[in-house]
């Protein structure tokens, strides 16, 4: 299959989709990624890029770029046509995005944005960020045996693993909190959680 994973910054598809993108990518399915902005505002944006382009390296991932500026983007045309180009361009049979419930507008608007984008995929999940609200998912990966391939890839970002804004609390911690959680719900020790939109399962098994 061909995955495309879309987020607002750098960091949103390794805590939401990191697991599951590296069994996927170790499978041989063919993941891209589009982070819509170099997430200025939460640091250097050169450094941001250059953590971006290792994580994406570790999953062998295609890396593009929306070009957007960080707490800016704004729900219009030219934000919804930038993720249409990319979802015509890649042709993916599954497409990620955060969920749309979130405290972060940024958020907000990329999900939305791609909900129209991605109107006519069959398949579309929404994953959850630290900021994200009212998520109840009803679809999991079991990550247990890459939970270490998730840490090392939220490693990657080492410039924000401590910007939780939570005292003494890091990012990999809340990560594997998080996947605790939804493993629990799903009666595994670790799993990601998914919202669908779409989701085909004659298509995906048609993929295997």
């Amino acid at each position: 299959m061909k995955i495309l994973g879309i987020g607002a910054h750098p960091d949103d598809l390794e805590f939401g989709c990191g697991g599951t993108f590296y069994k996927l990518a170790r499978k041989g399915h063919k993941v891209s990624m589009l982070v819509m902005t170099r997430g200025s505002v939460g640091g250097d944006p050169r450094l941001r890029l250059a953590e971006q382009e290792r994580a994406a390296a570790m999953l062998k991932a295609k890396l593009y770029w929306g070009g957007f500026e960080d707490t800016c983007v704004t729900l219009n045309r030219e934000l919804i046509c930038a993720v249409e180009r990319r979802v015509e361009a890649v042709k993916p049979d599954i497409v990620f995005v955060n969920h749309a419930a979130d405290t972060h507008q940024d958020h907000r608007n990329v999900a939305k944005a791609v909900e129209t984008a991605a109107r006519y995929m069959k398949n579309l999940l929404f994953y959850e960020v630290p900021t994200t609200m009212d998520f109840n998912p009803g679809i999991f990966t079991d990550i247990g045996a890459v939970i270490s391939k998730k840490v090392a890839l939220l490693k990657c970002h080492s410039s924000q693993v401590y910007k939780t804004r939570v005292k003494n609390l890091s990012i990999v911690e809340s990560a594997k909190a998080a996947a605790i959680f939804r493993g629990y719900q799903d009666r595994v020790k670790y799993a990601e959680g998914f919202v669908a939109r779409r989701l085909l399962l004659d298509h995906l098994l048609d993929c295997e």
